[in-house]
C-alpha cells in the first residue's frame, strides 16, 4: 500500500500515490444509464504526474449526465470539527473556454447517494488553462473544507467528473494530499 500517514500538529495527513492500489478509495458514479454508458476509473501507466501511476477517469458521455469519483472513507474523531485541505494533480486535455466538464471534489459525512449530492460538490471546470491544443496538461487543485465529523467520526473524500455534455473524456488524477485539522 502507497499511503503515507503523517501527523501535523493535532491533525492527520494523508498522500496517495497509486503505484501500489487503489489505497482504499472506492470507485462509484451516477447517472450511468438512460442509455447505458461506458465509464472506468482505474489504475493506468499512460500518464502519472509523480511516479509511474495515476487514477484515470474515462466516461463515454452519451447521456449528457454522467457523474464518475473516487471516494475514501476516513475514521476520525467523533463529532469533532475539521478543516479539511485535498489537493491532487489533475490532467486535462481540455483547451480554449467552452466545453468543458466540472471537476467534483468534497467532503461528507456519509457516502454520497443522489445526485444533488455529488452536484453541491462541483468546484470548477476541466479547463487546462490553454487556448490551443497542447494535450494533456498537469494541474495543480486545492480545496479547503470545514465539516463536522459524523457522530461515529467518520468523514468522505470524493474526487471526480462530471460529463456536462455528450462527448467522449478521459482526465487522470495523482498525487492526492488530504489534511485533516481539528478548529
Amino acid at each position: 500500500m502507497s499511503v503515507l500517514f503523517l501527523w501535523c500538529g493535532c491533525g492527520n495527513s494523508y498522500f496517495f500515490s497509486f503505484e501500489n492500489g487503489m489505497d482504499e478509495w472506492e470507485v462509484n458514479g451516477i447517472d450511468l444509464d438512460n442509455p447505458s454508458i461506458e465509464w472506468s476509473v482505474q489504475r493506468t501507466q499512460e500518464l502519472a504526474r509523480g511516479g509511474s501511476v495515476s487514477l484515470k477517469f474515462y466516461l463515454v458521455n452519451n447521456n449528457d449526465k454522467g457523474k464518475i469519483w473516487i471516494e475514501r472513507l476516513f475514521n476520525l474523531k467523533p463529532d469533532c470539527l475539521y478543516r479539511v485541505n485535498v489537493r491532487y494533480a489533475f490532467a486535462s486535455a481540455d483547451f480554449g473556454s467552452v466545453n468543458h466538464w466540472n471537476i467534483i471534489t468534497g467532503i461528507m459525512e456519509k457516502q454520497p447517494q443522489t445526485v444533488d449530492e455529488i452536484i453541491s460538490l462541483t468546484q470548477a471546470d476541466t479547463g487546462n488553462h490553454s487556448q490551443t491544443d497542447v494535450g494533456y496538461r498537469w494541474l495543480g487543485k486545492n480545496y479547503n473544507f470545514t465539516l463536522r465529523s459524523s457522530p461515529d467520526g467518520t468523514l468522505y473524500v470524493i474526487i471526480g467528473i462530471w460529463g456536462v455534455w455528450e462527448t467522449t473524456r478521459a482526465y487522470y488524477v495523482d498525487s492526492i494530499f488530504v489534511s485533516f485539522t481539528e478548529k
